[in-house]
């Protein structure tokens, strides 16, 4: 299948599907990294790739590694994924949508074996993860990734910076999407230590946010789905969104979202709530100068969820530290 079929055929119910094969894609443009070892695998190849990476690791500074960590990538591995077609950046007449996205069906159900992991003045992250998903009082749902595709031309990002703020123990959403090629910029707002690091990604070091450094910054090394982990804090964890195209936007706590500079004509606008898998499909057509408004209902069946296999939680994985 062609990068422009993934990229602007996208649909509600192959969104997740996408994003693997905007992985797999990346994973042949990107320079393959060395393979770790698996837990409890042995053998003269297994010993000698981790002995090497040990060894690169010791040698490398914490000033250097954070300098590795924020590099972006070069231009010759990002444009195969964002503008397969080398397209100038559409100067066109452009429109924007914007609206909320609400939760139906049954409300999120609490989450104790989460909620007792957490220190009682962790107040922040109780209330973003004491339950399966967010939602306010009038069932607004925050946490969702909207995605607008379909469109012919090539929108170029708008800043290089994502930023995710750290505070309570917990980052300030559970969803992160950003286009490959940005960098994520985690900030520390209280006097809490962190240790974000991209799961699915290897790192040099250790980086911390701290009182004296509050500042860490990460660049994924290729387009797919990973998770933006607090190493510290197992259950801080939000879905990040590596993706082809810019023309995004995650819901806050008040369920709205808005999305500007689209190129006019018929697209596809895309609701995901990564939480609980919950997708929606909305086709539309953008017109110059225009907001179009746009509401999603994204519906929750408890007994359904409950009968789906969950993953394990990061800190009962092997070797994870508890």
């Amino acid at each position: 299948m062609k990068l422009s079929s993934i990229v602007r055929g996208l649909s509600a119910l192959t969104l997740l599907s996408t994003v693997v094969a905007c992985d797999s894609l990346a994973k042949k443009e990107s320079t393959p990294e060395p393979k770790k070892a698996e837990a409890g695998q042995s053998g003269p190849d297994s010993t000698q790739g981790t002995k090497k990476e040990t060894e690169k690791k010791a040698k490398v500074s914490a000033k250097e590694a954070a300098e590795i960590a924020s590099a972006l990538p070069p231009a010759k591995m990002v444009e195969p994924i964002v503008n397969p077609k080398k397209l100038p950046p559409y100067a066109g007449k452009t429109g924007s949508i914007r609206g909320i996205v609400h939760a139906t069906g049954d409300h999120a159900p609490s989450r104790p074996e989460v909620l007792k992991k957490m220190e009682e003045s962790c107040t922040t992250s109780k209330s973003l993860f004491g339950k399966l998903f967010r939602e306010g009082k009038e069932r607004q749902l925050a946490d969702v990734l909207v995605a607008v595709t379909g469109y012919e031309g090539y929108v170029p990002v708008k800043t290089v910076n994502v930023p995710v703020k750290a505070e309570g123990c917990a980052w300030n959403t559970r969803t992160v999407a950003m286009t490959f090629g940005q960098r994520l910029t985690i900030d520390g707002l209280d006097n809490r230590p962190y240790v974000p690091e991209i799961f699915g990604q290897s790192t040099l070091a250790q980086l911390f946010v701290l009182p004296t450094a509050p500042n860490v910054e990460l660049v994924p090394r290729r387009a797919g789905r990973f998770k933006l982990v607090d190493s510290m804090r197992l259950f801080n964890v939000a879905e990040l969104f590596v993706l082809a195209y810019s023309t995004v936007d995650v819901t806050g706590a008040d369920g709205k979202f808005e999305i500007s500079g689209i190129p006019v004509g018929k697209v596809k606008v895309n609701a995901l709530l990564p939480q609980t898998g919950a997708v929606a499909l909305r086709e539309i057509t953008i017109e110059e100068g225009k907001v179009a408004e746009l509401d999603f209902e994204l519906a929750f069946d408890k007994l359904s969820y409950a009968k789906k296999a969950q993953p394990t939680p990061l800190d009962e994985l092997p070797g994870s530290k508890k």
